[in-house]
C-alpha cells in the first residue's frame, strides 16, 4: 500500500518533506528499489542453491551471476511451468 510506504519513509526520515512528485520520484522509487533488492537477492540465492545459475566473485569483490548451461533444460522446464501457471490464472 502506497500510504504505508510513505509512512515508512517518514518514520525513517522524520524531518523529510516533499511535493507529490518528489515523494513519487525519490521516496517511493527508493523504497521500491530496496524492497525489490530483497526479492532479487532471495531469488538469486535460490537459483544458486538449485544450481540453475552460477555465482562468480569478480576481482572487485562484486558477485556476478550467469546461467549454468549444464542445467539449461531444467531452467527451460521451470519457465514453461511458470508460463502455464500465469496462463491458468
Amino acid at each position: 500500500m502506497v500510504a504505508t510506504k510513505i509512512l515508512r519513509y517518514l518514520t525513517e526520515h522524520p524531518e523529510a518533506s516533499d511535493t507529490a512528485d518528489g515523494i513519487l520520484e525519490w521516496w517511493l522509487l527508493k523504497q521500491s528499489i530496496l524492497d525489490e533488492k530483497k526479492v532479487v537477492e532471495k531469488a538469486l540465492k535460490w537459483l544458486v542453491e538449485e544450481k540453475l545459475i552460477i555465482k562468480v566473485e569478480a576481482a572487485d569483490s562484486r558477485k556476478h551471476y550467469r546461467l549454468n548451461v549444464e542445467r539449461i533444460e531444467v531452467s527451460r522446464k521451470l519457465i514453461r511451468a511458470a508460463r502455464k501457471d500465469d496462463a491458468d490464472s
